[in-house]
């Protein structure tokens, strides 16, 4: 057979394949049902609900409320703890310009004098407002104030020019915040009023670096590995569900960008590997510096952080910022495997965005215990978010428990890695699609809202519900009309990020300041 009947007959066999799985009926994993494979919605007319379509629904489950928190201390670690049970705030930390002492007095700061830690004063304290008199969506706060409450993360906040290391917020999300859209101005914002500056966490390699305008980004001898895709080994990912491997001379660089303020320049960059056989690691700072670092190998996380320090000739020996800096990986040993780069401040807030395209976020849980922790000990985050949904709102299902009960697994499981830290679980977005009756907000949207403010609840952590702070039913497509959503009325664009991204700091300033800061 030719090479031209072979092309032709693999296409062939693959339109048999994709509408077979076209006419398959609808499969369910316990409560979730699947998306239904549609390769011909391009070119069949859609089909036009309506009205009683659209009202099939059973009513939404009540969310639940949240006793006020706003005068509890903020959750300590205990000081007989390991240091991977004190990832917050622990003495290990070689990857950050912070003493141990610093880095173990993990504060108790009362919001004011009046202040008590007493569950019983928590309960007698009334309910959590969901919105203020500004209507602005608050945070709604279930820790009763234990840990994974927002009392830490405000605290350090509100010290963060005095703590030694910057303030870290770990963004896990689905396509919603890929290319660091929504993210990136929730992180100006933060940074206008905290201090810092630089785009943070930034992986190996991307198959959005062309469209991630926060960060230069490109790289030559790199494979990628996710969560999503297959091959994919669990044992081996890292924080960002990511595996990185390289060829003998591979490169990476990072450069800064001007699309976003403080991001052009950074104050130091963190390589986060693992490798058993070692390598050597030659780094290029500024284009006029270079440093060969010669790496053991170990079973373990490597943080190998690198600063810019004096400009050539400067006879101050001023210490100056970064704009750039390019690795060249040189005899990666056996089991070498890379993860992510770290361009952060030595002080204020830096915020990591670890989207995940398709991704429903419960398989946070299938990190590996110990890459957590080891994750934790270099690079403790203070505040982390859980902000997924897209891919598990479907218009037939009313009922999420199956989701939600293994999202809540995985934010134990980062609870555990991370006991300290400010937990918070954002709502999905609003998602609209066509009915007859024009376009109305999908169906099982506002039950998976739902869903995911009683896991909160349920697991006690903190709770932003998006759909309403961005205008509840029917929002996206006002988006859509003002140019800041895609005509999938699905997901937002750069101009879109900006906007929710003001409401989401706005949000946070005015339950911070609720909070006596």
């Amino acid at each position: 057979m030719n090479q031209s009947a072979r092309t032709f007959l693999l296409a062939g066999l693959i339109v048999v394949i994709l509408l077979a799985l076209h006419f398959m009926p609808k499969i369910s994993i316990g409560d979730t049902e699947l998306r239904r494979v549609n390769v011909l919605s391009d070119i069949l007319p859609e089909v036009m609900q309506s009205d009683d379509d659209l009202n099939f629904m059973p009513e939404i489950p009540v969310a639940p409320t949240a006793t006020d928190n706003r005068n509890l201390i903020a959750i300590a670690a205990d000081s007989s703890a390991s240091p991977s049970q004190q990832a917050a705030g622990g003495p290990n930390h070689p990857a950050d310009s912070t003493s141990p002492q610093a880095m173990a007095e993990m504060p108790m700061i009362p919001a004011d004098s009046n202040a008590t830690a007493s569950t019983d004063a928590a309960a007698q304290a009334g309910p959590t407002p969901a919105t203020n008199s500004e209507g602005q969506t608050l945070i709604v706060d279930y820790s009763g104030g234990r840990a994974g409450g927002m009392a830490y993360f405000f605290s350090q906040l509100s010290r963060s020019r005095q703590l030694g290391r910057p303030v870290r917020v770990a963004y896990y999300g689905d396509s919603f915040i890929e290319g660091d859209i929504f993210t990136a101005d929730v992180r100006e914002q933060l940074q206008d009023r905290f201090g810092g500056c630089g785009v943070g966490w930034v992986d190996c390699a991307s198959q959005v670096s062309g469209f991630r305008t926060t960060v230069v980004h490109n790289t030559s001898g790199i494979k990628e590995y996710e969560v999503v895709k297959r091959p994919f080994s669990n044992a081996n990912q890292g924080i960002a569900q990511r595996y990185f491997t390289a060829s003998d001379g591979a490169r990476i660089t990072y450069k800064g960008s001007r699309v976003r303020k403080h991001l052009a320049q950074w104050d130091k960059a963190i390589f986060y590997l693992r490798t058993d056989g070692g390598l050597r690691l030659r780094t290029t700072l500024n284009g006029d510096t270079t440093v060969t670092d010669t790496i053991s190998g170990s079973n373990s996380l490597q943080a190998i952080m690198r600063t810019a320090g004096t400009a050539p000739g400067d006879s101050l020996q001023r210490q100056r910022q970064m704009a750039s800096v390019s690795y060249q990986v040189q005899a990666p040993g056996s089991g070498t495997l890379l993860f992510g780069v770290a361009l952060e401040p030595f002080h204020g807030v830096v915020v990591d965005n670890f989207s995940m395209r398709g991704s429903a976020g419960y398989t946070l849980q299938q990190i590996p215990a110990a890459t957590l922790s080891q994750f934790a000990a270099q690079r403790p985050y203070d505040l982390i978010v859980v902000h997924f949904g897209l891919n598990v709102a479907n218009a037939r299902q009313a009922n999420y428990s199956g989701y939600t009960r293994q999202m809540g697994q995985a934010i134990e499981h980062l609870r555990q890695a991370y006991p300290q830290a400010s937990i918070l679980v954002v709502s999905m977005p609003d998602r609209d699609q066509r009915s007859g009756a024009g376009l109305r907000t999908m169906n099982g949207v506002e039950q998976l809202v739902a869903y995911q403010q009683i896991m909160a609840s349920e697991h006690g952590v903190c709770f932003y519900n998006l759909f309403e702070a961005m205008g509840g039913r029917e929002s996206m497509k006002n988006l859509v009309e003002q140019g800041m959503a895609n005509r999938d009325y699905t997901h937002i664009n750069f101009k879109g990020g900006r906007h929710l991204g003001r409401l989401f700091v706005e949000s946070l300033m005015a339950t911070y300041h609720s909070y006596g800061y």
